[in-house]
């Protein structure tokens, strides 16, 4: 009964303030008028109004009564709610805003942290090359047996053929004689010959003979000193043959025949015995041996072995790719070359093997014996 009498109350006082139409045409302009009002107040009482161009939408959280009854706020204030929250009950025995409210407000997410931007790695540093750091180049060290073959001063290095019988050409301060046996740490240099890098081990026992391998670059059919040369890489060996006694010319083997020889080590290297390796002979050759002459019109004279026993000098034609102007007279090199079909040669590729310092210089490489430096 009070609830009806507050009605009935509410309305009469309602009645006296407002304002009756009775004419349809202002219904529109008191409609704008009333909304305008409505917006106006709105932004005057609360600023943060959801739905105003004021600011963003804010989250609004409704608080229950702690007392139970008439749906009020503890303020004395009518709880406010959304048009798309629940409605609240007109009765009940309190609890009802907390049924309709969640339980928990859920919290703005944190904000992630941007990654930190990685360094800049620093510019790789080019290693010195043996030019710039008056340095020879390093590398690892392995150890080798064999037979030392042959020493060339010319160069300062010495023959070495190990198991198997190919030839190692090593340098070093001070040359063995033919014969010993050697088990030595080597160190490969730029020109790919080796340099001792530690202290020998030498049987007491020194050889008689030993055998090697190699390709033949040069022969001489002399009849009273028939020879011919056994080369690999950094080593160009001469043989020599007994004479026939009839004076008839020797039987030499072909330019680009490999063949394994044993040889005696009196006066020089003398062949006891030779086998040639069956196939065509190679076109492309190792040489070594000392500059004699660098002529004007492309071509270079080379000894036929690497310390100039013989006496007897190679021409090679040189291409334009190799600057021969960087050669130097009586200085050793190491070179390659390929065999043309008239049995002439042509220089394919240079580099010094003048002492242990010569063979590790990489600048002084050219043609296909030019190392690709990083």
């Amino acid at each position: 009964m009070k609830r009806l009498l507050n009605s009935r109350a509410v309305n009469q006082a309602l009645r006296g303030a407002s304002l009756v139409v009775t004419d349809r045409r202002w219904a529109a302009p008191l409609s704008a008028g009333a909304l305008g009002f409505g917006i106006f107040a709105g932004v005057a009482i609360g600023p943060g109004a959801a739905g105003t161009l004021a600011t963003g939408a804010q989250q609004i959280i409704e608080i229950p009564s702690s007392g139970g009854g008439d749906g009020q706020s503890a303020g004395g204030g009518a709880g406010v709610a959304s048009s798309e929250s629940s409605t609240l009950p007109e009765g009940g025995e309190g609890g009802g805003l907390e049924e309709a409210l969640p339980s928990t407000v859920p919290l703005a997410p944190e904000p992630i942290e941007p990654l930190p931007a990685p360094a800049p790695e620093p510019a790789a540093k080019p290693a010195p090359s043996a030019e710039e750091d008056g340095e020879e180049e390093e590398t690892e060290t392995q150890k080798l047996k064999g037979t030392v073959v042959h020493a060339n001063p010319a160069a300062g290095s010495y023959a070495m053929a190990i198991k198997g019988g190919e030839l190692v050409s090593v340098h070093a301060p001070e040359l063995p004689e033919p014969g010993a046996k050697l088990e030595a740490p080597l160190r490969r240099l730029a020109n790919g010959t080796f340099a001792e890098a530690g202290d020998l081990e030498e049987e007491k026992k020194e050889a008689t003979e030993a055998s090697f391998r190699g390709a033949v670059t040069y022969t001489s059919p002399d009849p009273a000193a028939p020879a011919y040369t056994v080369s690999g890489r950094g080593s160009s060996l001469l043989v020599h043959l007994d004479p026939d006694p009839t004076g008839a010319a020797p039987q030499l083997p072909s330019i680009g025949t490999y063949v394994t020889v044993t040889a005696s080590f009196d006066s020089g290297l003398r062949q006891e015995k030779l086998e040639t390796e069956p196939g065509p002979p190679s076109t492309y050759l190792d040489l070594a041996g000392v500059v004699k002459e660098v002529s004007p019109d492309g071509h270079l004279l080379l000894s036929a072995d690497d310390s100039r026993e013989s006496e007897a000098d190679l021409t090679l034609t040189v291409p334009s790719e190799i600057d021969i102007t960087k050669l130097k007279a009586s200085d050793s090199y190491l070179a390659t070359a390929e065999v043309d079909p008239d049995g002439s040669l042509k220089l394919s590729g240079i580099a010094s093997d003048e002492h242990t310092r010569g063979a590790g210089d990489p600048v002084s490489a050219q043609g296909d014996l030019k190392r690709a430096r990083g």
